[in-house]
């Protein structure tokens, strides 16, 4: 199946160990605030499956997978395909609009993926696509075993295409307010797998690949990737306040957007691998395994900040590093500010430089 996003099993090989955060009630209403209104155009558009089947191919329609990738069973999508050979109606799919003239999937990723499977002869898990469980005029037919009419009809079929697209702001964000209601499977989606989808491209591959560092998955304490992407989100954080924490304006959900879309389409990261190569080492060599589990579960504020002083310090880490990352962590204003309103300015702004200055001064 073509896809320009990665799939649950391409995150990462084996055992899940799942990611403990501490809870902290700002980072949870950062997280679901939202931009109040939106100017926004749509539009119905009746495409064949032939020219979605195209389109698929040749990347203009681009379906995100996240973690659920294909849950529908061999029988289902068989029931999908004898549904449109018998001319019965089958429900719309929402695509929404890129800048760039290419459509993402917003809803109906299972019944494209089972049209262009399909086509292909292959099931996304590898398996050989023969309709099964339907009309014995069409069991056990693969694509190439249809009669030439059944294979015309099939083609021709209209599926009927809600497309949305932003007019104001002049950005995507509300590409995330559409995934969260409509049908993700009853899961709603986190920022950072939106992000994945919204602003896939170099940039993010990019990132996905330093999140298999394995210095960063000892600093983390989770060997395999998080299927929420929680990790990745980190990084995310992580390189944009250490690009331009001075330029921090809440929300910290659309700071990080703001900084994957103006890098989406970056192929020279030169300087942000140098700072994440900077921080990971120096940071795992000085504080050791885990070291922003300050009391339960990986505390965000704190990785932030504290890997941000690294990252930026024109010094060596002096040696007597951890004990004054203790002081540090003892602080009275930083304690509040990695507790309470993590996501406010003056929070942010904060803690990095209180992290600088007691770590590296």
């Amino acid at each position: 199946m073509r896809s320009a996003h990665l799939s649950e099993g391409a995150h990462g090989q084996g055992a899940q160990v799942a990611m403990e955060f501490e809870a902290i009630a700002s980072e949870t209403e950062d997280a679901k605030s939202s931009v109040a209104f939106y100017e926004i155009i749509s539009y119905p558009a009746d495409y064949t499956l032939e020219v979605l089947h195209s389109k698929s191919r040749h990347q203009d329609l681009l379906i995100p997978r996240f973690q659920r990738g294909f849950v529908w069973t061999h029988v289902q999508a068989s029931r999908l395909i004898e549904s449109f050979l018998m001319g019965l109606p089958v429900p719309g799919i929402f695509l929404y609009k890129e800048r760039s003239q290419k459509n993402l999937v917003v809803d109906g990723q299972q019944r494209l993926q089972s049209v262009f499977s399909f086509f292909e002869e292959e099931l996304p898990d590898g398996r050989v696509f023969y309709l099964k469980g339907v009309n014995k005029r069409w069991e056990g037919k693969s694509w190439p075993q249809l009669g030439e009419d059944d294979q015309l009809r099939l083609k021709d079929c209209v599926l009927r295409a809600t497309v949305v697209q932003q007019v104001h702001p002049h950005d995507m964000t509300s590409v995330y307010h559409l995934f969260e209601r409509l049908n993700t499977g009853g899961t709603t989606l986190t920022p950072q797998e939106v992000r994945n989808c919204v602003y896939h491209g170099p940039f993010n591959d990019f990132i996905i690949e330093l999140n298999t560092d394995p210095g960063w998955r000892h600093i983390l304490g989770s060997p395999t990737p998080d299927k929420r992407m929680r990790d990745i989100e980190l990084i995310v954080r992580l390189l944009s306040l250490a690009e331009d924490y001075k330029g921090y304006a809440k929300p910290m959900k659309d700071f990080m957007s703001g900084f994957m879309k103006r890098h989406q389409w970056s192929t020279d990261n030169a300087p942000f691998h140098s700072t994440f190569h900077k921080a990971v080492p120096s940071v795992l060599r000085c504080l050791g395994e885990r070291p922003f589990h300050v009391r339960k579960g990986l505390n965000a504020a704190v990785l932030d900040s504290v890997m941000v002083a690294f990252a930026t310090a024109d010094a060596e880490p002096p040696s007597n590093i951890k004990t004054r990352y203790k002081q540090l962590l003892r602080h009275d204003r930083y304690a509040q500010a990695i507790t309470s309103g993590t996501t406010d300015v003056e929070a942010v702004m904060d803690r990095i430089e209180l992290a600088t200055r007691i770590l590296f001064a």
